[in-house]
């Protein structure tokens, strides 16, 4: 097949969980015989705003095109863009005039890419198929987290106008906010119902979509894949002698739960556990706040170590130096990316019972399940690991049994990039 990936970043320029998902995608694609071709945002310096370049003509071929959050004057410029979506039109006109027609498009994210790119590859007649990491096409914040820091279960035009309005107050207010949310989630059900396949990582994602509206009939469930060729090549972890070394891989904010964990710590007698956090610290809407309320919580015995972001090629290492993975999320994480890395990896992993995370581990075989934002029971479950060094082994053999590879993942879309195909050329087929 010819397959276009269609993503808000790739590696090396952005090394999020959705780029690294759509590289090592493209890599097993391309394993299995087929033409790839990925279509990705990128700052570009210098390059006028929707201006594609193509950086690679092997396979996968590579178009990066320029965008960089200019002109975003209001909630509608955040999901829609003419300049992106020009660029999505004139890159499928020029591979068509080049003798290129893609079978199917993979789109993974549209953040900055403009939800009217769904519409191009419609007028384009190109099968489409769109994997929802995470919730932002109707709550621009992503996540389903609210200003206040508490979960959202659906996204109401009320707790949503609240949310938002602390979150742009510059442009919402009491007076329009109502309108505004719900013309958001508008717009996010016509763009939903567009591509001819929807696809989620978890099945725990899909509730929030079909209380917006969307039919649950349309959803299919393809879990991720992680890089297993190299991360199961690691040793597993030695434990001990000293503390038990606990890892924190991902971006430090308020829905990441870093802070629960920094808590549970603190209820532990000295020495007894070391934290390793690796990720960015980034401004979270607008807050910078986050990492600082973090850090000071930590007292100089504290054992925990900040290394800042990490590149790919560095996660084999940072895996190898601890014995668990904790991943104390409050939001409802569609997957989890890190805690399947580190399964790969032979490393037990903590994880909140929310969202996907919950699916990683059968609790108590390759890991421990815990309440989300509960630092009592964080704080017993790492000192039982402490007091337990073959209790950690014991997680240790089995974890690998929960990894995926990219192979396995994509032999499952590709079978889904044929049903795209099929329901494009027989509409009536396209919810059954």
């Amino acid at each position: 097949m010819r397959i276009l990936l269609i993503s808000h970043g790739l590696p090396p320029d952005s090394v999020g969980g959705v780029e690294q998902h759509v590289d090592g995608l493209a890599k097993a694609l391309v394993q299995a015989g087929h033409d790839v071709e990925i279509f990705a945002r990128a700052n570009l310096p210098g390059t006028q705003q929707g201006e594609p370049t193509t950086l690679s003509d092997a396979n996968p071929r590579i178009t990066r095109v320029a965008y960089r959050w200019e002109q975003v004057a209001n909630l509608t410029t955040i999901y829609t863009s003419p300049p992106m979506a020009a660029a999505m039109r004139t890159f499928l006109a020029r591979r068509l005039a080049d003798g290129v027609r893609f079978d199917v498009a993979h789109v993974h994210h549209l953040t900055g890419m403009s939800t009217d790119s769904l519409a191009e590859l419609a007028d384009a007649q190109v099968p489409t198929v769109l994997t929802l990491h995470d919730y932002w096409l109707f709550c621009p914040r992503g996540q389903m987290f609210h200003r206040r820091e508490e979960r959202c279960e659906t996204a109401s035009i009320a707790r949503c106008g609240e949310c938002l309005t602390a979150t742009f107050p510059w442009w919402l207010n009491a007076h329009n906010r109502d309108a505004e949310v719900a013309t958001v989630h508008a717009r996010a059900l016509r763009a939903l119902a567009m591509p001819q396949c929807l696809v989620v990582p978890s099945a725990r994602a899909i509730p929030p979509f079909v209380a917006l509206g969307v039919p649950e009939q349309r959803f299919l469930v393809v879990e991720n894949g992680v890089d297993t060729e190299r991360l199961m090549q690691l040793d597993p972890p030695s434990v001990g002698p000293g503390p038990l070394r606990l890892g924190y891989l991902g971006t430090v904010m308020p829905s990441k739960g870093l802070h629960v964990l920094l808590d549970a710590i603190a209820q532990l007698p000295p020495g007894r556990v070391t934290l390793r956090i690796h990720g960015n610290v980034v401004p979270y809407h607008g807050d910078e706040s986050y990492a600082t309320r973090c850090f000071a919580r930590l007292r100089p015995d504290s054992g925990v170590h900040y290394f800042g972001p990490y590149g790919l090629d560095a996660l084999p290492a940072i895996l190898q130096d601890i014995d668990v993975l904790a991943a104390p999320a409050l939001w409802h994480e569609a997957f989890g990316l890190t805690v399947r890395e580190a399964l790969a990896a032979a490393r037990p992993v903590l994880v909140s019972r929310v969202g996907g995370l919950q699916d990683a581990v059968i609790d108590g075989q390759q890991g421990v399940v815990l309440p989300p934002g509960d630092v009592a029971a964080w704080a017993a479950a790492i000192l039982r690991l402490c007091d337990d060094p073959r209790e950690v082994h014991r997680l240790a053999r089995t974890a690998r049994s929960r990894a995926r590879g990219f192979a396995a993942m994509a032999s499952d879309l590709v079978a889904i990039y044929g049903e795209a195909q099929a329901r494009a050329h027989n509409p009536v087929h396209r919810t059954t």
